[in-house]
């Protein structure tokens, strides 16, 4: 697995790289006691188990004493698919911040290498439909080209063409994906209000004695974007219209200096520019193709805001 491409060129080379930023945790799930928005399959089928693993890679948890495990003392079965979801929403912390969502997990991977292993997929209609979070059609921000540390990615292709975790991983793994601006709660959207992240193991029919994946201190939280300035603060704006056309309008407040910045699906910038005491910025189309972009505004007041814009 790499560690992809971040967004806005920033480089994420461990997960310590955002103490020096504003952070907010909503919660850590260390699997000590039950968590009221984390579901495990009933199948038959099912090999996750929430409890002490007793195994020769897995012999311990990332924090004593539990953590989620593909079977907490055999290996896994061939054949087999099991799962866990995680519901998130505006009910998973008071103070829910409802632009985006960044998901930390610390993890332990033992599988037949490109073969067996996990995959990350998310519903926004209660489970009628899942996408794999790096081929997600609905909002693209969690995919390669946006924040993540140590995702898989499309080249890492388990025996049924799903995308995953495979390998021996020899010790534990921190990954982060993130989605922005889209949430849940009230948001521009109308998407409702619960979206569902769901881990997903599977193994084909080939025997080969392996440990499977271990799961533990999933942690939700929101953070600065990593900008590098502690003392940033967000910067809201509204895009008129969106999706658009030819041209669009974005209304701020009078600034000394704006820095205006578009970028594509990629990460890669394709337009910038500076506006000084401007209170409007008109958005010309002239030569981007349709598709998905993100606006960044930056100001001399250390303001920053991110949006997603549609082009027709």
């Amino acid at each position: 697995m790499k560690n992809l491409i971040l967004l806005l060129t920033i480089s994420l080379t461990s997960i310590q790289s955002f103490a020096q930023h504003w952070t907010e945790v909503w919660d850590t799930i260390t699997f000590e006691k039950p968590y009221e928005y984390l579901v495990i399959d009933t199948s038959s089928q099912n090999i996750w188990q929430i409890g002490e693993p007793n195994k020769t890679f897995f012999d311990s948890a990332y924090s004593i004493n539990n953590a989620i495990v593909t079977d907490t003392l055999n290996y896994y079965p061939i054949n087999n698919y099991s799962y866990f979801d995680l519901k998130i929403g505006a009910f998973n912390y008071n103070g829910y911040y409802p632009d985006d969502i960044f998901i930390e997990i610390k993890h332990k991977i033992d599988t037949d290498t490109l073969r067996d292993g996990g995959f990350i997929t998310v519903s926004y209609d209660q489970g009628l439909t899942w996408m794999n979070i790096i081929n997600d059609t609905v909002y693209g921000q969690a995919t390669p080209s946006w924040d993540n540390l140590n995702l898989y990615n499309n080249y890492d292709t388990l025996y049924n063409g799903e995308f995953g975790f495979s390998g021996h991983s020899n010790d534990w793994i921190t990954t982060m994906f993130s989605w922005h601006d889209i949430m849940l709660k009230n948001n521009m959207d109308d998407i409702g209000d619960t979206m569902i992240v769901r881990f997903n193991f599977i193994s084909d029919n080939i025997e080969n004695n392996k440990e499977g994946w271990m799961i533990d201190n999933i942690k939700l939280y929101s953070t600065d974007l990593g900008f590098g300035i502690n003392d940033i603060k967000s910067l809201k704006f509204m895009i008129t219209p969106n999706p658009m056309n030819k041209t669009a309008i974005i209304e701020l407040n009078r600034y000394n200096r704006i820095e205006f910045s578009i970028f594509n699906i990629q990460g890669q910038l394709v337009r910038q520019k500076n506006y000084f005491n401007n209170q409007s910025i008109i958005i010309n189309r002239g030569k981007l193709n349709s598709g998905i972009y993100f606006i960044k505004i930056r100001t001399n007041e250390n303001l920053v805001g991110i949006r997603k814009l549609i082009l027709k």
